[in-house]
């Protein structure tokens, strides 16, 4: 069932610095400490906004040659 994770869940399923959960609908997650927030991998639209901030970079580097 796919759902808003708590931070308590999120930090039972948090694996170092990676996060995985196919079922947590939450993009960002916060994680232990202060400013730490990281993206959840199991979720689709992180993939495609860090394939946009590639994107981003990518047409940056090519206009500034």
């Amino acid at each position: 069932m796919k759902r808003k994770y708590s931070q308590e869940e999120v930090n039972q399923h948090m694996s170092g610095r990676i996060y995985i959960n196919t079922d947590d609908l939450n993009i960002f997650v916060k994680r232990k400490g202060i400013c730490s927030w990281t993206m959840n991998l199991g979720n689709k639209w992180s993939w495609i906004i860090m394939g946009a901030e590639l994107l981003f970079i990518t047409l940056i580097l090519l206009i500034a040659l």
